[in-house]
């Protein structure tokens, strides 16, 4: 059907808007763990998430992670980008409910 490593260019699924950057699950996962009433770097996403920063910053996965509302982003003006889990959004309530279900489903089996 197609190679392995590639999308179909005919979706637009949730799941292949994820797909499109590479480490965007591992920053998934740790917004889901991150407190949500702090603020943090990227750098300090970077570490939380286990991924090189020069990643996130050079393929945009932190900008598309806001995009789809599972971050939010303060950047004032001459000082570093800060960002914070957004856990009113529906995209984070969607995250929550798969991780919590995938989680039951290992230890269960249910």
């Amino acid at each position: 059907m197609y190679d392995k490593g590639t999308q179909r260019p005919d979706t637009d699924s949730g799941w292949a808007h994820v797909a499109r950057h590479d480490e965007s699950a591992a920053v998934i996962d740790a917004a889901l763990r991150l407190d949500p009433e702090e603020a943090y770097t990227k750098t300090e996403l970077s570490d939380a998430a286990g991924v090189p920063l020069k990643t996130l910053y050079l393929d945009g996965t932190l900008e598309d992670i806001v995009d789809i509302g599972l971050l939010t982003k303060d950047d004032p003006e001459g000082e570093e980008a800060t960002f914070a889990v957004d856990i009113d959004s529906e995209v984070y309530q969607a995250a929550s409910a798969f991780d919590d279900a995938v989680v039951k489903h290992l230890q269960t089996g249910d």
